[in-house]
């Protein structure tokens, strides 16, 4: 498995300059076949939980070493996790996911072929200000402790779209779950920006400064140091069109930019019709895929 180990080391770097070294497997269920190997982690998220608004109940998650056949060996151990899966009779609000270097069209072709689909997007920036755009008659600030209600009904907004085209889930009592998070990522340094016009919220987007840490989830995603991170972007229906989320955006980027920033960051659904876009034009471009199929039961 060393030399497996060593094979896509080099294949990352081949790929793209920003990828980190792949880590070792982590822990969970163990899978080999066609000279691959992986784990297989069961994550379970509980009723009512935050989470539960963005993922089914029950992930089943696959890291996988692949060998100089990548393609094949990608296939062959999503063949195995499937037979596997069969046998212990899924639960139906579940999901198989597998999260993948974004320029590796070989091992995307096997994905597609077995039923997995471009669930979530990490993209990157490189590090630097942002480009002013002004929208007339709306202005931007950092929101303050009076904005809450009108930052959770943007959220809110923000995740019965993403049902449509993502995999949000609205979920009974959505808005205090999204009324505590948002507490929560202020409280541990996330910062919150609002457009207004005439006085009415018509638009936000959060952000704030990260460092990946062994164990969390930016570890084996990005490079090490300190990179900014544009969370959620939301504007209302009404106001869309019109240059508020490159005004918010703009505004995030001179916020969060330092000389010792490595870069910035964002997730975006692929599949959504106006995310991938606006990130992309917004000098973003996709690093990581999360490849889903939901139930679990559906992996071919």
């Amino acid at each position: 498995m060393t030399s497996t180990a060593a094979l896509q080391r080099a294949r990352f770097a081949a790929l793209d300059p920003l990828l980190p070294s792949p880590p070792p497997l982590p822990p969970g269920e163990p899978v080999e076949a066609g000279g691959a190997a992986g784990t297989v982690a069961h994550v379970r998220f509980a009723a009512g939980s935050w989470q539960r608004l963005w993922s089914p109940a029950h992930l089943q998650i696959l890291t996988a070493i692949l060998p100089r056949d990548a393609g094949a060996g990608m296939s062959a151990l999503l063949s195995a996790w499937r037979e596997r899966i069969a046998r212990a009779d899924a639960e139906p609000d579940s999901s198989c996911t597998v999260t993948w270097p974004s320029r590796d069209v070989v091992v995307a072709r096997a994905l597609l072929d077995h039923g997995l689909a471009p669930q979530l997007a990490l993209a990157v920036r490189a590090p630097a200000l942002g480009e002013a755009h002004a929208v007339p008659g709306v202005t931007v600030r950092e929101s303050s402790g009076g904005d809450l209600e009108e930052i959770v009904d943007l959220r809110f907004e923000e995740l019965r779209y993403t049902s449509f085209v993502g995999h949000g889930v609205v979920r009974p009592g959505a808005k205090a779950l999204l009324a505590e998070e948002v507490r929560r990522g202020l409280q541990f340094g996330g910062r919150v920006w609002i457009a207004e016009e005439e006085g009415v919220t018509v638009g936000m987007v959060s952000g704030g400064k990260r460092s990946p840490l062994p164990g969390d989830a930016l570890a084996g995603r990005l490079p090490p140091g300190e990179w900014g991170y544009v969370g959620t972007l939301a504007v209302t229906t009404a106001a869309r069109g019109r240059g508020i989320g490159r005004a918010l955006t703009a505004v995030a980027h001179d916020e969060l930019f330092s000389p010792s920033l490595r870069g910035t960051f964002v997730s975006y659904n692929p599949a959504n019709p106006l995310s991938p876009v606006f990130w992309h034009r917004q000098g973003y471009r996709p690093l990581w895929t999360t490849w889903a199929v939901s139930p679990a039961s559906a992996l071919r």
